[in-house]
């Protein structure tokens, strides 16, 4: 292996230009992968394996009744919160108008004018869009709401309000209910004294009015329903919040009520949400994050052209190298995507935020060590020099980076999709940085020592200066860790302040691994005081209505006792699920049995005198056709109408496929969510395992929530299994380019580093309090993260500790005054001044998840790998070897005595 390194060593200086021009043509080729780049924005694309049970449970109600609806709500609230009540003519009057509006507008979609009819879900047939709105309780009649003298008394649902009193109280055009809780946000009832049953009335004060727009979600409309969403919703409900009177009254149709006046209007704000929104969302917090990057890029640049020369100097300084160095970074990281895209793996925005970090960090640590490295070489030749240069680090640095590209790749195992790509990219991003460095950075060295020797200016090579004399580099890092720092670390006073840390860390990250917390706060993700943000704010403070979920039974007989106990049986047991399932259970099944009962008493409302004389789907049929506007429906609540939606008939008229629908109570964090799925899914799965169905009988809960929450009920066991699997990785790596013992240490100090990272962070979630990191996606990738970058802070220490001669301290003396050295300057510095910068991104999800977490990383990796590892091997490092003494023998041999015979045939004056 030495002599493969010192050959491409030799090769790299040699011929540099022929080398950049290799490694540019063959991570060109790869680049052309990109013409199949595919990324992933879309958070079920992200988070959501196609294995999961929860998919593929979607997949099948899919397939059944469609894809969900697209959902889109806006809140009004009064611009000043301190005034209490919402819930009056003129907020009613407000919401109307935006209403009208939003019918109204057209967009041009495929040289049609599109309206909200074209687009809305229509969950009973040959009849209006469903759009549950406070309006709805008057019609959407404002000549309706202008009549009514008491409009809380009205929303007691005890009257019609219809003067013909042929509809439900408090239904909409379409007869169904309202359900109050999902049009009022932040509800307190007042009591009114000369109220007789004061405990069963609620007249209605509201801080909040919400209307909730649904849209269909199908192949054929999802586009148009995009762009409807962008054009019309957003922009009415954007306007009136910039004050743009004069677009909203445009649109409007004032036939049935004057528009409101401007006065009115300015004491009102909106907050809203599309089903796009999350999705520009993203896209958005992306731009605004960008500068930031930049910003950060160019710190670590401006670092590494100082570190990496002699500074201040017009032609010692670094910056061309360090130029050299971002270039291969950035060659290596769009060389990766093209790679992968050739296998069409999508590229998430995770990837792109974090892969060049690591990349960085690995990368210029490689490029200090190459470079201190090479300045210590004696050899007449820069060909030579560079050729025992990689003869003495190549075996370090490739076994970091196998580590590193093994650790990656068993981690893309893991079914989740964003976690699996962002795996895959930096195996490949890292090991190809590791190629490049060993070869293309070889080049640029070499070439950066060619301008050195003509004189000619650090990044303007163009001017010379032939009298400048060369600056002896004094080395004050390197001189530091040898005579200053090794020393002190030896005192038993630091050893024993370093053990007391070491401990508080172990019993924090003790604590602090069963504290933390699964989930993904949805205002984390966003930019604050955007629209969704602030939607998200006034949803959480006030609106108080959990998702719609429904159970789903798939080929039961409805003619068979067992099957019809069974529903009975699920139902019931939903319905005792106080904690998560809000009241009533809406079953088809019961209503229907009801509809087919003999002599009953709305036998003759719903006629059904003779219904036992026909077959089930006659009877099923009769069933579908009671409307909602019908006696039977009015009276006694036998309404099949409402559940046409929900009954899939085969080719015979037999039921298929149906659903119950439910109503989970109010949810405001992932927890509740996580609870909402698992209790459910739990008595489901009972009732259905105590009924032993037949094979092709399903029955399972479906809501939109559970598909992006069902991660979070394996979340970490995925954590654990990728951080295992990693630390095997590397164990079984180092263990068969090194030695037993070295892999040992080296998996115990990368297992600390993480673990303390887990311990950190809750700790810091209690000192800052706010938005806090939790276990999710996003952390679990920075944890894999974390296992890369802990390699890099010990591996490389731990392997030349055990080349080194002496005693134990003598040889920590060594390592760190080397190693030590450049792990230092090389990884600690660079991160933590690029990482710094982060905390001035306008993204909460940065903040939290890139700048906390990584500061963390930085502190926690230097504490360990150039604190602790120092002090444990000299108090328990293994003793040197006549191995080691073999290894150093093929691998040390940079004095300028002992040139192979080889080197000599090759040597000539550069």
């Amino acid at each position: 292996m030495s002599g493969l390194f010192y050959n491409i060593g030799y090769f790299g200086a040699k011929y540099p230009c022929l080398v950049f021009v290799i490694c540019m043509t063959v991570t060109g080729i790869m680049s052309l992968g990109l013409y199949n780049l595919t990324v992933l924005t879309d958070p079920q694309s992200l988070w959501v394996s196609s294995s999961s049970r929860t998919y593929q449970e979607q997949e099948s109600s899919a397939e059944n009744y469609g894809p969900f609806y697209r959902t889109n709500q806006f809140i009004l609230a009064y611009q000043d919160e301190n005034w209490v009540n919402v819930f009056q003519k003129d907020g009613l009057k407000v919401i109307y108008f935006l209403q009208n509006i939003i019918r109204n507008r057209k967009v041009l979609i495929g040289g049609k004018n599109t309206t909200l009819d074209d687009l809305c879900y229509r969950p009973i047939s040959a009849k209006g869009c469903y759009v549950p709105s406070p309006m709805d309780i008057w019609l959407q009649d404002p000549s309706l709401l202008d009549k009514d003298e008491d409009i809380q008394f009205t929303t007691l649902c005890t009257e019609s309000i219809d003067v013909n009193q042929t509809n439900i109280p408090c239904s909409d055009k379409n007869g169904i209910p309202i359900i109050l809780e999902s049009v009022f946000g932040g509800i307190n009832c007042e009591q009114r004294v000369n109220d007789t049953q004061p405990c069963d009335h609620c007249y209605i004060q509201a801080k909040t009015m919400a209307v909730t727009y649904l849209l269909m979600n199908d192949e054929f409309t999802k586009k148009d329903a995009e762009q409807w969403e962008k054009e019309v919703w957003m922009d009415t409900l954007d306007a009136l919040n910039k004050r743009d009177y004069a677009k909203l009254y445009k649109y409007y149709d004032k036939s049935l009520m004057p528009a409101p006046r401007e006065q009115l209007l300015d004491q009102y704000r909106v907050a809203f949400m599309a089903e796009r929104s999350v999705s520009d969302e993203i896209d958005d917090e992306t731009n605004q994050n960008a500068w930031i990057v930049v910003v950060s890029y160019f710190m670590m640049f401006m670092y590494i052209g100082f570190a990496i020369g002699q500074f201040p100097s017009k032609i010692y300084n670094g910056f061309t190298l360090g130029l050299g160095g971002i270039f291969i970074v950035a060659v290596s990281m769009i060389s990766s995507i093209g790679m992968v895209s050739y296998f069409s793996i999508g590229l998430t925005m995770i990837s792109l935020e974090v892969i060049p970090f690591l990349i960085l960090a690995i990368g210029v640590d490689n490029m200090f060590i190459i470079t201190h490295n090479y300045k210590k070489q004696k050899h007449p030749t820069v060909p030579e020099r560079m050729g025992y240069t990689l003869k003495q680090v190549g075996p370090s640095i490739t076994i970091a980076a196998i580590c590193e590209t093994l650790a990656f790749l068993v981690g893309s195992l893991t079914k989740m999709p964003a976690l699996q790509s962002f795996c895959i990219q930096a195996a490949v991003g890292v090991f190809i940085d590791y190629l490049l460095q060993i070869t293309m950075f070889v080049a640029f060295l070499t070439l950066d020592e060619q301008r050195k020797k003509h004189k000619r200016y650090d990044l303007m090579i163009c001017k010379q200066d032939t009298n400048y004399q060369i600056k002896e580099d004094r080395k004050l890092i390197q001189t530091f860790f040898k005579k200053h720092y090794s020393p002190f670390i030896q005192k038993p006073a630091c050893v024993i302040t370093t053990i007391i840390i070491f401990v508080a860390l172990f019993a924090i990250s003790c604590v602090g691994i069963t504290k933390l917390q699964v989930g993904l706060d949805e205002q984390v993700s966003m930019v604050e005081g955007s629209n969704l943000f602030n939607y998200m704010t006034l949803e959480k403070k006030y609106i108080e209505i959990g998702p719609l979920a429904y159970l789903i039974l798939e080929n039961l007989d409805y003619q068979n006792q067992h099957d019809l106990d069974l529903v009975a049986n699920l139902s019931n047991s939903l319905s005792q699920l106080n904690e998560t399932v809000q009241p009533p259970i809406y079953s088809w099944v019961a209503s229907f049995n009801l509809f087919i009962r003999e002599k009953a008493e709305w036998t003759t409302a719903c006629e059904t005198q003779d219904i036992a004389l026909y077959d089930l789907p006659t009877q099923l049929k009769r069933f579908l056709g009671v409307r909602i506007n019908s006696p039977c429906c009015q009276r006694y609540g036998i309404c099949g109408e409402t559940f046409e939606a929900d009954i899939v008939l085969n080719e015979q008229g037999y039921v298929k496929t149906s659903r119950l629908r439910f109503q989970h109570r109010p949810i405001h964090n992932s927890a509740g969510y996580i609870l909402s799925l698992e209790q459910t899914r739990q008595v489901i799965d009972k009732v259905v395992k105590d009924a032993k169905l037949k094979d092709n009988q399903k029955v399972y809960p479906y809501s939109m929530p559970y598909v992006f929450y069902d991660q979070y009920s394996y979340i970490r066991a995925v954590a654990i299994t990728n951080v295992l699997l990693a630390l095997a990785t590397i164990f079984f790596t180092m263990t068969l380019v090194q030695d037993v013992v070295c892999a040992i240490i080296v998996v115990l100090f990368v297992f600390l580093i993480a673990f303390n990272l887990i311990g950190t962070i809750w700790l810091t979630n209690v000192i800052f309090g706010g938005f806090i990191i939790e276990i999710n996606a996003v952390s679990v990738v920075n944890l894999v993260t974390c296992i890369g970058l802990a390699v890099e802070f010990v591996a490389h220490i731990v392997i030349k500790f055990r080349l080194c001669e002496g005693k134990r301290w003598e040889r920590v003396t060594g390592a760190m005054s080397t190693m030590g050295t450049s792990v230092f300057v090389g990884i600690a510095c660079t991160k933590f001044i690029g990482v710094a910068v982060l905390g001035f991104a306008p993204s909460t999800l940065f903040k939290l998840y890139y700048f906390r977490m990584y500061i963390l990383m930085v502190v926690l990796g230097a504490f360990n790998g150039l604190v602790l590892l120092p002090i444990f091997l000299g108090l328990f490092g293994p003793q040197f070897s006549i191995m080691n003494i073999r290894v150093k023998s093929l691998i040390n041999q940079s004095d300028g005595t002992n040139f192979s015979s080889q080197a000599k045939r090759k040597t000539s004056q550069y």
